[in-house]
């Protein structure tokens, strides 16, 4: 999984967030601060650059010997502190409460998940089916969410299996979250699916198979 959920270990975090505030730093000054040995900073630096949230600058030192200085990467000032949740379980029941008419809801609904597909249904093409389920898992872990590709004994074809959930806090006021998400994953991969299971359930995963019959566009009811 990409970004600071990444992270092994919470001294990964709190070096980053020193570097965030303070940065750029060298590894002495990060010793200092941290009061740990310069072996352990290089070790959380390692993890830190490999997931893309620390870069790496060499600059001109002192009788003209370089030093390296680490700073935060642009990934990390965009995930870093991102929480829209509170956000997201507003605007919901606002649309969901206050739009009365149900026209207009399905409306709004549309309009969602089209904006949703569109930021991955560009990057998932191909005949196979398979194929397109690897390139969405692969986009959505490129955001955070633990997907993979699994196949299911019973199904003649993989299934998309979700181990996190982007919306669960907003899943949790309301189920209808999930049939948007089915939604969108329809329209970026250009088929049917149903929900075989659920973490809402307690199952440990959201699975979404495909329907035997080509994708349709059916009306959503609130």
């Amino acid at each position: 999984m990409g970004g600071f959920e990444s992270m092994s270990e919470s001294s990964d975090r709190a070096l980053l967030d020193l570097i965030r505030r303070s940065g750029p730093l060298t590894i002495t000054e990060m010793v200092k601060d941290l009061g740990v040995t310069s072996t352990a900073v290089r070790n959380r630096l390692s993890r830190l650059i490999e997931t893309g949230l620390v870069e790496r600058e060499t600059q001109a030192g002192s009788r003209g010997r370089p030093r390296h200085v680490y700073q935060a990467s642009d990934l990390a000032r965009r995930r870093l502190g991102q929480n829209y949740a509170d956000l997201a379980v507003v605007l919901w029941d606002e649309m969901m409460t206050t739009v009365e008419d149900r026209r207009l809801r399905r409306l709004l609904f549309a309009r969602i998940t089209d904006r949703l597909a569109d930021l991955y249904r560009r990057e998932v093409s191909g005949p196979e089916w398979e194929g397109r389920l690897v390139q969405l898992s692969n986009l959505l872990h490129d955001r955070g969410v633990e997907a993979e590709v699994a196949h299911d004994g019973a199904q003649a074809l993989p299934i998309l299996r979700q181990h996190s959930c982007p919306y669960y806090q907003l899943a949790e006021v309301d189920r209808a979250i999930c049939a948007l998400e089915r939604r969108m994953f329809e329209k970026i991969l250009g088929r049917g699916l149903r929900i075989s299971q659920c973490r809402l359930d307690g199952d440990r995963s959201c699975d979404f198979q495909a329907k035997p019959t080509p994708v349709v566009e059916p009306a959503v009811v609130f």
